[in-house]
């Protein structure tokens, strides 16, 4: 039997696990052995990330791969960036992550701007203004507690920590660090002096590896436990993002962008060094790392976020909506009826985020509209999630002066076609789609980089070109998107690009 990776990947909403061995062909043969729902709690008045709970999850997994008699040949894990766990002098885990949506963020950015100033900031780190980086977190946390990393604690986000509680090794992967608005993408470093000037203490820095790192073997306590062999951790790249990035299925002959689609839908560049610095600033830009040493330059649209929590609140109200039966009900509703910009605050982390848009449309002069109007507002925010994409990618190719023939769309959300065809029509180019479990292949196949089995990107792109099917989407009613686009960056009040 053929010895198997195993890619934990672990977004905000659930969390997936995959194994995988490549065959002899070049393709990718992937199989899905565990899925969870991404546990949150209410601890010590903040809402956290169970950590504890995803890392009992993955060692259920492994004591069912041991006890099928399944070789793993290594591990990794992707999640998303900015939360972090702390790990005290003597290698001890204190308490557990908060949550990026949690409220203590508030009035921080206020502080960041007073401090050293947005644009200075973005000098030193080239990562866009949002008010849940790991700075911001930090920043709130020294406010509760100024010695919550005195003595020698180090911060380690959430893959790198469930890694941490496999291996025993305290190391950060270039993506997840770099997202952080702490690392400076330039230097391929810590940014000491944003260290210095939020009193963050600089032993909190842990040491920063490439993507397809070795961290050593798991520990002997936990193969003994689940069953299995004794076998490597790999870091992927952690960025559940970048390590999508890499099988991405690219034909270098054409000039291309891709969206990694999830809870937030990643418009995004693969470039070899960080953007033209003003103009990243001016379209609120990020510039962070890639594997093999390339930049991701980016903007984040949140996105499936709102079908998630609509789907929520109408599912408390007893009304037991699939998302396939959303979109079908979607569909069915009136085009054009209304638009929302899906990065207002107000849809963050709302109680009733139906309501939430229903008063956004209200206070927009776009008419009355229902909570349970399951299909209108589903319809709505599809469409507004392809406008923004459209926005965002028009920034990013007026950032590094690139055009885009084709548009390459990513991860599960790409299982929503009419939001596929949506986002061709209003960009007005061809879209092909990848693999769905974009993140888990990239994992996979990182890991296999970093055991030696894969030599390049190219030779990953390859395999992810034979392993999964594309379909193409060509633009459709350009001139009505295009009136729709002006109406949207009005209404939404978005700088026009």
């Amino acid at each position: 039997m053929a010895e198997k990776y195993v890619a934990v990947d672990v977004g905000s909403s659930n969390g997936k696990i995959y194994t995988g061995e490549l065959t002899h062909d070049r393709t990718l043969n992937i199989q899905e052995v565990g899925r969870f729902e991404t546990p949150r709690m209410m601890y010590q008045n903040h809402l956290c990330i169970n950590v504890y709970g995803i890392y009992e999850q993955i060692l259920k997994v492994l004591a069912e791969l041991g006890r099928a008699g399944v070789e793993i040949r290594s591990l990794g894990v992707d999640t998303w960036a900015s939360d972090f766990g702390i790990i005290d002098g003597q290698g001890a885990v204190q308490g557990i992550p908060v949550f990026y949506r949690d409220t203590r963020t508030e009035h921080t950015m206020e502080y960041v701007e007073e401090k050293i100033g947005y644009r200075r900031l973005y000098e030193l780190t080239t990562q866009r203004k949002l008010k849940d980086t790991t700075l911001h977190q930090l920043i709130a946390l020294l406010r509760e507690n100024p010695e919550a990393l005195g003595d020698g604690k180090k911060i380690l986000f959430l893959g790198d920590l469930l890694m941490y509680l496999l291996s025993g090794n305290p190391i950060s992967e270039i993506s997840a660090a770099s997202y952080s608005q702490m690392f400076s993408m330039r230097k391929g470093s810590w940014e000491d002096e944003v260290f210095d000037i939020f009193g963050v203490p600089k032993s909190a820095q842990p040491k920063v590896v490439p993507a397809g790192t070795r961290l050593g073997l798991v520990e002997q306590s936990i193969a003994d436990w689940c069953g299995t062999n004794r076998f490597q951790i790999v870091a992927p790249a952690v960025h559940d993002t970048s390590s999508a990035s890499v099988v991405v299925p690219v034909d270098e002959r054409k000039n291309w962008a891709f969206i990694a689609t999830g809870t937030w839908f990643l418009v995004s560049m693969e470039l070899p060094e960080p953007a033209d610095n003003e103009m990243s600033y001016r379209y609120n830009l990020s510039n962070t790392a890639l594997a093999f040493g390339k930049t991701l330059c980016k903007r984040n649209v949140m996105a499936m976020w709102l079908i998630q929590e609509c789907r929520r609140k109408w599912n408390a109200m007893g009304m037991n909506l699939s998302f396939p039966e959303i979109v079908e009900r979607a569909v069915e509703s009136r085009l054009f009826a209304g638009v929302v910009d899906t990065e207002c605050n107000a849809f963050f982390n709302p109680q009733d985020m139906p309501g939430e848009i229903v008063k956004y449309l209200s206070d927009t002069g776009q008419g009355c509209f229902a909570e349970t109007d399951v299909g209108q507002i589903a319809r709505i925010i599809y469409e507004s999630v392809a406008l923004k994409c459209a926005y965002a990618l028009e920034a990013l190719k007026k950032t590094t002066g690139r055009q885009v023939d084709t548009l390459y769309i990513i991860g599960g959300a790409n299982a929503v076609t009419v939001l596929n065809q949506y986002i061709a029509n209003v960009t007005n180019t061809e879209v092909i789609t990848g693999a769905k479990e974009a993140s888990c292949a990239g994992n996979i196949l990182l890991q296999a980089y970093g055991m030696g089995e894969v030599e390049s990107e190219e030779e990953i792109r390859e395999i992810s070109r034979n392993t999964f099917p594309q379909t193409h989407y060509y633009p459709e009613d350009t001139e009505i998107w295009k009136e729709q686009y002006i109406r949207f960056c009005e209404i939404c009040r978005l700088e026009p690009v």
